[in-house]
């Protein structure tokens, strides 16, 4: 089964700075879906489960963000992939 992966750098540990950060990680995650052959737009994100990652780092936080696309049972054994 397919997983993508988006992932930025905040330059701040405040959550209140970590939006830019988040929309650049949404945006590298369905870029690599669409590299990977998916039709995929942020319309596609609505609705379902994704999971998010903060790590501090230094005075910064990483920010990631992961989405397992529905296959319909399907399992091909793809590796996550990754866009930072």
């Amino acid at each position: 089964m397919a997983s993508y992966v988006g992932a930025e750098r905040a330059s701040s540990t405040d959550p209140r700075d970590w939006g830019r950060a988040l929309a650049v990680a949404l945006e590298r995650l369905l870029e690599a879906a669409r590299l990977d052959g998916r039709y995929a737009q942020h319309e596609h994100l609505c609705g379902v489960d994704l999971v998010l990652r903060i790590e501090e780092d230094g005075d910064g936080a990483n920010v990631a963000v992961r989405w397992v696309p529905e296959e319909d049972g399907v399992d091909d054994g793809e590796k996550e992939k990754l866009a930072s």
